[in-house]
């Protein structure tokens, strides 16, 4: 087994072979019944090994299986197995997800005739057909699934996984237990100081700094002066009035004589930017910082 992934991009190879499959012409190969099939009772991610394969291939009978080989050893194949987690989730139930890593599972890596790593194979109704290989990413990835489940729909093969919302929902990255601990248990001060640690070891953590804003609006809106037109901004906000708060806090940075006044609403706005997220509001509330910014 190669120790180096090949970085071959993803392209559509597999497409004949589905193609072929679905319409009937591989060999030896019989369709099932195109009535649908609903509820597998079955993991939507499951870590392939010996012991549950043949699992695997009666679920291919009733959903498509894409199993991701992998080595443990590269880096680089644990954040392309993780944005195939993402994708299993994306699509809620209609193909299971097998993850195998070659270093634990040689001997699966050998039946599917496996080259190189990672390397992404699909079980249709028992049979393994292969996919493509190297890494790629999510957007690249999404066609051939698409291929996939289209193919299995004309097989007949257009069951789902009974999946929960939990199922569906992306992992708490281990960094963030702790500070959304504090936060459910209403400790927003230590909730802050723990959103702050975590970017510090990860700056580009986006989900952390929008925890953090949101922390940050609620500990000032448990504490705020009615007096203090930048804690207005933060209850107009809260109220659901975006527009308003935005609004409050620019004027106050391109009126105030106070540098420490406009720094502490640029501040806060900010924040109240990532709670936000990318709404038109935001846009245009940007766009007009940006000219104060610049005058």
């Amino acid at each position: 087994m190669p120790n180096e992934p090949s970085m071959m991009p993803a392209d559509s190879h597999g497409a004949v072979e589905l193609g072929a499959l679905a319409s009937g012409q591989v060999s030896g190969q019989e369709t099932v019944s195109s009535e649908a099939q609903v509820g597998l009772n079955a993991p939507l991610v499951v870590q392939v090994s010996e012991e549950n394969f043949q699992d695997l291939m009666a679920n291919s009978t009733t959903v498509p299986v894409v199993i991701v080989m992998y080595s443990s050893s590269q880096l680089e194949s644990k954040p392309f197995v993780a944005s195939m987690e993402d994708l299993a989730r994306d699509y809620a139930g209609r193909f299971q997800l097998a993850t195998g890593d070659v270093d634990a599972s040689p001997q699966i890596a050998q039946a599917f005739q496996v080259q190189g790593v990672p390397a992404v194979v699909a079980l249709m109704n028992q049979r393994p057909l292969p996919l493509f290989q190297g890494i790629a990413p999510k957007d690249q990835v999404r066609p051939i699934i698409d291929q996939v489940l289209d193919a299995g729909a004309q097989m007949g093969i257009n069951g789902r996984i009974a999946v929960s919302e939990e199922d569906t929902a992306a992992p708490i990255p281990p960094a963030h237990e702790a500070p959304l601990a504090a936060e459910e248990a209403g400790q927003l001060d230590e909730a802050i100081a723990l959103w702050e640690k975590v970017l510090d070891l990860n700056p580009k953590d986006e989900a952390a700094k929008a925890h953090l804003a949101r922390v940050r609006v609620a500990a000032r809106s448990a504490s705020a002066d009615a007096s203090d037109p930048a804690a207005r901004a933060d209850a107009l906000f809260t109220s659901g009035d975006h527009e308003g708060a935005f609004d409050l806090l620019l004027k106050i940075i391109a009126t105030a004589d106070d540098t420490e006044a406009k720094d502490v609403a640029r501040l806060r706005l900010l924040d109240l930017f990532r709670v936000a997220g990318n709404t038109p509001d935001v846009m245009k509330a940007r766009m007009v910082l940006s000219t104060l910014v610049l005058v």
